[in-house]
């Protein structure tokens, strides 16, 4: 099974059409976009996402976290709320990869301090977020392999986030392997995919924010194929 995630920054027009070009150009099985829009795509037909309020004002069409797939997946009712609210989306994948997805736009440093609700401090949101997604990935595993794949809004390996966030997001993750993590590229991915020890990595690419000459987004993207570890 094939995975890519790539954050959109909200693009529009050309650029969103160029943007879903290159990633139907990956031919991944499942893509999780962050800050995009609630648009049909032909070629991912089935679609979740987190819905449309995440505390700031709220545009109809704009999602922080869709999941993509090109075959049914199954939602699963979970509604985390406080800081993950609208930033979280979890789905049960059938197929040959059997699997849970979690697709994941975590805050990041200063959501909420001077924009939004503004009543938060830096980081606040973003650990927040981490102490539900550690809650939630304990009673996921025991369900069998999962992926967390989208925008952590952290650098792996670190760079200048403080030790206490770098350290939320590793006890939010404790016990899954950050696939990402260990490719050192020229653009500081902060887009990551991660997955439990009965899932494997058997391929890996990644591009930057600028394809075929062209600006799509702020962020780099990348890919990951991913296979059970067979007994």
């Amino acid at each position: 099974m094939r995975l890519a995630t790539w954050n959109l920054e909200w693009a529009s027009g050309q650029r969103h059409v160029a943007a879903r070009r290159h990633l139907e150009s990956l031919d991944a099985d499942l893509i999780v976009t962050t800050e995009d829009r609630a648009v049909a795509w032909p070629a991912y037909p089935h679609a979740l996402d987190a819905g449309n309020d995440w505390g700031y004002r709220i545009q109809v069409d704009r999602r922080k976290v869709v999941l993509w797939s090109r075959r049914p997946i199954e939602r699963l009712a979970i509604d985390p709320g406080g800081a993950a609210a609208g930033r979280l989306v979890v789905a049960r994948v059938t197929g040959d990869v059997p699997c849970i997805v979690v697709a994941v736009c975590i805050p990041w440093a200063a959501a909420h301090v001077s924009t939004g609700r503004c009543d938060r401090e830096r980081w606040s949101e973003h650990l927040e977020f981490c102490q539900t997604m550690r809650d939630l990935l304990v009673g996921l595993r025991a369900a069998g392999p999962v992926i967390v794949a989208g925008d952590f809004n952290q650098r792996i390996p670190r760079t200048r986030q403080p030790i206490r966030v770098w350290d939320g997001l590793g006890c939010a993750l404790e016990g899954l392997e950050i696939w990402s993590g260990d490719v050192r590229t020229e653009a500081a991915l902060i887009d990551h995919i991660a997955c439990t020890a009965d899932m494997t990595m058997t391929g890996f690419g990644w591009w930057s924010n600028v394809v075929a000459g062209a600006r799509l987004s702020d962020h780099a993207g990348l890919w990951v194929d991913a296979a059970p570890v067979r007994p």
